[in-house]
């Protein structure tokens, strides 16, 4: 069976639209909303999306997938508003605005699981009542600029200094490229037109503009996949869903590619974790994520009693691509629990 997913969009209290992305009937007993990371999209969920309708029933589950604010289709990011905090407002209007009434099961990757426990400092009130349970994925508690991608702890001091600023430069790298892509995309525009008369001129077929484009986009991707397949993912990741990132994170405004990653190293919202205990709760985490390292995941656990701690050897940090299978599997055992 292949479900046709649902294209729509909500607008947040400061005007920010965020596209929507639902799979499954709007009558069904329980929604499961799916929050992606940093630099990510709604198309890191893709498996989810198609998959738990198939599983559980297309009339027992609908299924809601948003993009950030300055990430994937929704809109930029305004100054000022690239934070935890922020997301966990816009989060809530999600709920209010797409999510029917019934339980939620709210599934949270990396940046994503950090606005749950957002939510849960700013609205403790909403689990158990309206969000009957959670899967963490990925993500952390806080102290995360601790042990950097795997950097001993004596970097610590360093490099809560240094990699905000380094990510700053990045992000504003991103924009000035993004400028020049655009000057470059109207110079190849009519380059292109230029080969597409010449061609014409001539009878022949018009593929040099074509083919120098693609050879562009192609040279910049080659360069990149193996970092960020080797930083990213872990073992025997398949190709289609590295290209997948690379993707959205070419999309990704330098603005929300530094801002969100300055907020994601100040996390530490721990305390707003004892909202979740008692709750069903799936922790699931890589052995081979270099991002956020495993033993995030273990702390997770400790703070979340109730929770199950799932740990999947040579994974990385995009388990849901990575291990999509079991990650439907655990959503579908936490919307089972809480169907009325």
């Amino acid at each position: 069976m292949t479900m046709q997913a649902e294209r729509a969009g909500v607008v947040t209290a400061d005007g920010v639209r965020l596209r929507v992305e639902t799979a499954g009937s709007p009558d069904a007993p329980v929604t499961v909303v799916l929050g992606h990371g940093w630099t990510c999209s709604t198309r890191s969920w893709h498996h989810q999306i198609s998959d738990l309708p198939r599983v559980l029933g297309a009339d027992a589950v609908r299924v809601v997938a948003y993009d950030h604010r300055g990430h994937g289709q929704s809109d930029a990011a305004p100054t000022g508003t690239t934070r935890i905090e922020q997301l966990a407002d816009d989060l809530a209007v999600v709920l209010d605005e797409v999510v029917g009434d019934g339980p939620v099961v709210y599934a949270g990757h990396s940046m994503g699981g950090m606005t749950l426990m957002a939510l849960a400092e700013q609205h403790p009130e909403l689990f158990g009542s309206r969000i009957k349970a959670a899967a963490l994925v990925s993500t952390s508690s806080g102290q995360l600029a601790s042990q950097a991608f795997g950097l001993p702890a004596r970097f610590d001091g360093a490099a809560s200094v240094l990699a905000p600023r380094a990510m700053n430069l990045a992000g504003e790298r991103i924009e000035r490229r993004a400028a020049r892509r655009a000057s470059r995309t109207g110079a190849v525009g009519r380059a292109v037109q230029d080969d597409h008369d010449a061609a014409q001129a001539a009878g022949t077929p018009d593929a040099a503009g074509a083919v120098r484009a693609a050879w562009l986009r192609e040279a910049s991707v080659r360069v990149r996949r193996p970092a960020v397949r080797q930083l990213v993912f872990g073992k025997k990741a398949d190709p289609a869903e590295v290209d997948i990132l690379l993707a959205d994170l070419e999309a990704t405004p330098g603005r929300s590619f530094s801002g969100f990653f300055e907020a994601i190293t100040r996390h530490d919202l721990a305390h707003a974790l004892t909202a979740l205990d008692g709750l069903p709760v799936e922790i699931m985490h890589g052995t081979r994520d270099r991002l956020i390292p495993p033993r995030h995941g273990n702390r997770l656990a400790e703070l979340v009693p109730s929770a199950r701690l799932w740990m999947y050897p040579g994974a990385g940090h995009m388990l849901m691509q990575e291990r999509p299978r079991d990650v439907t599997q655990r959503l579908a055992s936490l919307a089972r629990k809480v169907k009325p």
